[in-house]
């Protein structure tokens, strides 16, 4: 088993390209992604800004941008579900049956992602993302599962983490949403989702 973070730039005519291209200073995290049907796809995604909002209402006006559902929004930051038509760069992960894991960070035309799978996947996916010049970064690669990591958390993170995991959030196919896992827990989903990636970023980061 080997777990990877990549540093991926996104395909210049994607709408997540171009709206953190636009604004540098803003920071995305994708929640949670879904095809919807009738050649649709769904991702749900936080933002957050020194200043500024309104992001839901200029992706609506982005090429291939279908609808956008705002979820909450407060002083700085956003979460909003963008749905939309066209490729992006998911096909060599299908087709390796490598699974990213959620939320992610998006920055500047920049994902942040995390990949664990079986060790011949793995290396294949590294190949392909080699062969593509400039289109990712390997920051860490490390052999052998993920640990949860129990005396790194605090007791509320671990409490997240527990309740996580037993709603399905961490299954494959996901059996509950953030905005789900939000409303069950009875907290914000800005608050959640960045509480899911201090949780991941002190997981991986012994194993960088």
């Amino acid at each position: 088993m080997l777990s990877c973070r990549l540093h991926v730039k996104l395909p210049e005519n994607f709408w997540v390209h171009r709206v953190t291209t636009a604004h540098p200073d803003v920071r995305m995290n994708v929640l949670n992604r879904m095809e919807v049907g009738n050649g649709l796809t769904m991702l749900e995604v936080h933002f957050t800004a020194p200043v500024g909002g309104g992001w839901g209402e200029e992706i609506r006006s982005l090429p291939g941008v279908h609808d956008v559902e705002l979820l909450e929004a407060t002083a700085g930051s956003e979460t909003c579900r963008v749905y939309f038509r066209g490729k992006t760069f998911l096909p060599l992960l299908k087709r390796l049956r490598l699974v990213r894991h959620f939320p992610f960070p998006v920055q500047n035309g920049v994902a942040t992602w995390t990949v664990v799978g079986p060790e011949k996947k793995v290396h294949a996916l590294l190949k392909a993302l080699e062969a593509d010049e400039g289109r990712a970064q390997v920051e860490a690669v490390h052999h052998g599962p993920l640990s949860e990591g129990p005396g790194l958390l605090t007791p509320r993170q671990q409490e997240v983490l527990r309740r996580a995991m037993a709603e399905g959030y961490f299954d494959v196919p996901r059996r509950i949403s953030l905005t789900e896992l939000a409303a069950k827990m009875g907290i914000a989903i800005s608050t959640l989702s960045v509480t899911l990636a201090v949780i991941e970023k002190k997981i991986l980061e012994p194993h960088a």
